[in-house]
């Protein structure tokens, strides 16, 4: 998933879980794919950074890390048939994007964890 047609593809199609640091995009694929995303309105290159080096660390220890919660999260968000409408169901794979908002920048790495969890959980 390095494509702008990929990312528009989970965007539209995808599940959504917005937080007060963090907004979560799922869609089922065949594949395994993440991407932290930090634009503009997060600040400068070195608080884009800061934020999208907090995002890697919450999915390095979060839920999504350990391939065995994959199948209970597309469970959770795309209960009927393994995904939205036009999306394949895949062999049980997942692109992941992480968007960080403004706020992520005055929240610590237990944080972001937290929210995570958090989002994902509902």
């Amino acid at each position: 998933m390095n494509h702008r047609e990929d990312f528009h593809k989970v965007y539209e199609r995808g599940a959504k879980r917005v937080g007060r640091l963090l907004v979560v995009y799922l869609l089922p694929a065949g594949d395994f794919a993440r991407s932290v995303v930090a634009s503009r309105k997060v600040g400068g290159a070195v608080k884009r950074n800061r934020a999208k080096r907090l995002l890697r660390e919450a999915y390095r220890n979060g839920p999504l890390a350990d391939p065995a919660n994959v199948p209970g999260v597309r469970a959770r968000f795309f209960p009927e048939s393994g995904g939205p409408e036009g999306t394949p169901a895949g062999d049980g794979g997942l692109w992941i994007v992480l968007v960080a908002r403004h706020r992520i920048l005055t929240a610590g790495a237990q944080d972001v964890l937290n929210e995570l969890q958090e989002l994902l959980a509902d």
